[in-house]
């Protein structure tokens, strides 16, 4: 299958007991064959609308559609979709590889071959079981599961914050070359911008449940930047988040700059 389009419409979602919007009005359009940030700071909503856009969660308003099509409880798109993040279901109690071998029977586009050259680089014992795994070969794993999967759209949701250094290194550089053999449309939901900016195509920035800037991520950079040198991705985040709430958080950073 080719890589798929992804087209949020005001898109709003709250859980059962609480009235507030955890997603509040969200539109955007993922490009087909594209790499997109989803970034912003801890709780701005981004792994709710990655969960929506892999079809985990139902919205409570709006709509979520792949190449025109409802990913909700889509029995033509579920094995295409792939969400992967820290609490991607595995099975504790049994041998890692009976977890790689589960994800292979259902997503037709695994590559065994792969998943192998993987579980080498991240130095994953797939004989033990995942809950003897470190934090580290845990997140290696979650990735793995995303690249071999090679689904036409693939969520990565921070799945790289277990990682060391060499780990996620690792996993960018594996991205971006397997991509490029074998594209397909990729989200990246994470908070170290500096680590993914050079991955990225365009942007997508949350910030309390709502969309507050997104677009081809160059033209995002240049209009934040004062003239000359782009402004880096994380810059824009902290101009959003300075920019929503936060007299508090203005101060303190004001201070640590006039410390310099």
């Amino acid at each position: 299958m080719n890589p798929l389009g992804i087209d949020v419409a005001d898109l709003t979602f709250h859980y059962e007991r609480h009235s507030q919007n955890v997603v509040d009005h969200v539109s955007f359009r993922i490009e087909p064959g594209s790499i997109t940030g989803l970034l912003g700071r801890n709780g701005s909503g981004k792994s709710t609308v990655g969960m929506l856009m892999a079809g985990l969660l139902y919205p409570t308003s709006g709509s979520v559609r792949a190449n025109g099509q409802p990913v909700y409880e889509n029995p033509g798109l579920m094995a295409n979709v792939c969400y992967v993040s820290d609490s991607t279901p595995i099975l504790e109690d049994e041998k890692t590889r009976r977890t790689l071998e589960l994800w292979e029977a259902s997503r037709p586009n695994w590559d065994r071959d792969y998943a192998n050259e993987l579980i080498e680089a991240f130095r994953i014992d797939v004989k033990k079981k995942p809950s003897r795994l470190s934090r580290g070969q845990l997140s290696s794993l979650y990735a793995l599961l995303g690249l071999a999967s090679r689904c036409p759209v693939t969520v990565f949701d921070e799945v790289h914050l277990g990682m060391d250094a060499v780990a996620r290194e690792i996993f960018y550089a594996s991205l971006l070359a397997d991509y490029t053999k074998h594209p397909r449309t990729l989200v990246l939901s994470s908070h170290l911008i500096e680590e993914v900016e050079s991955l990225l195509d365009s942007v997508i920035f949350m910030d309390n449940g709502r969309v507050v800037e997104s677009g081809d991520a160059d033209d995002v950079r240049s209009r934040h930047s004062d003239g000359g040198e782009l402004a880096h991705l994380t810059d824009v985040l902290m101009k959003m988040a300075l920019s929503s709430n936060t007299a508090a958080a203005y101060r303190i950073l004001q201070k640590g700059r006039d410390h310099e």
